[in-house]
């Protein structure tokens, strides 16, 4: 299956400002804290966190995986430990942290948003298209989770959706992505969720015919 370049090229920009959300964002939408600083929502005090900004990045990961080795269920520091690894690009480990993470605090809704951001950031670094595919098949999981978590909250059911559609699940995209329009019928991305639906269910008529028709039903943009 050949990837729709123009599909690539119009998600890189959302997933931009998605990706962007989560990290700037999470805290004040999960209840990490207000105000927060990138570092804030990874779990790091104000002292820690004066310290840490005379690091660079490799010595604030080391010491961030220092103290999960002392405490290795502590939530703040894995989502730190997990939010370096990711700025630095070491997603593989990110994943590893998240997912072990989550088994120690299963009910905490900030580590699947963080799995899932990691998944995604690994899969658009993959060549082979298998792979690439599967890792966005997790990073839909991931981001499914955190939405079954906190219901309420539209980003993860945004970035769900496009994790989905990434992953060739157009089903499961359309379903998370009416979640977001039902949370947020006038949202910034509304109009360019209620587009890819649109494209999706004429796609699925134009390419299965009258089945496919019916069975595009069930899915409906929110209007």
């Amino acid at each position: 299956m050949m990837l729709d370049r123009d599909k690539i090229t119009f998600w890189t920009r959302l997933g931009a400002i998605a990706l962007a959300v989560i990290f700037i964002f999470s805290g004040i939408i999960y209840g990490v804290g207000t105000n927060s600083s990138l570092l804030d929502v990874l779990g790091s005090n104000s002292a820690g966190q004066e310290q840490e900004q005379t690091m660079d990045s490799a010595e604030q990961i080391t010491r961030a995986e220092q103290e999960l080795e002392e405490d290795p269920e502590n939530v703040r520091v894995i989502r730190r430990l997990a939010g370096l690894y990711i700025q630095d690009g070491r997603t593989q480990e990110a994943t590893e942290v998240l997912e072990s993470g989550r088994e120690a605090a299963p009910d905490d809704p900030v580590l699947p948003l963080y799995l899932g951001q990691a998944y995604e950031r690994r899969a658009q670094a993959q060549t082979d298209e298998e792979e690439r595919t599967a890792t966005y098949q997790q990073a839909g999981d991931a981001y499914a989770a955190a939405a079954d978590l906190q219901s309420d909250k539209p980003q993860a059911y945004l970035s769900a959706g496009q994790a989905y559609e990434q992953a060739g699940d157009k089903g499961r995209a359309i379903q998370y992505w009416n979640g977001y329009l039902e949370l947020e019928p006038e949202g910034e991305q509304a109009d360019a969720v209620k587009e890819r639906i649109a494209t999706l269910l004429e796609g699925e008529e134009t390419t299965n015919g009258a089945k496919s028709g019916a069975e595009g039903g069930a899915f409906k943009a929110k209007q």
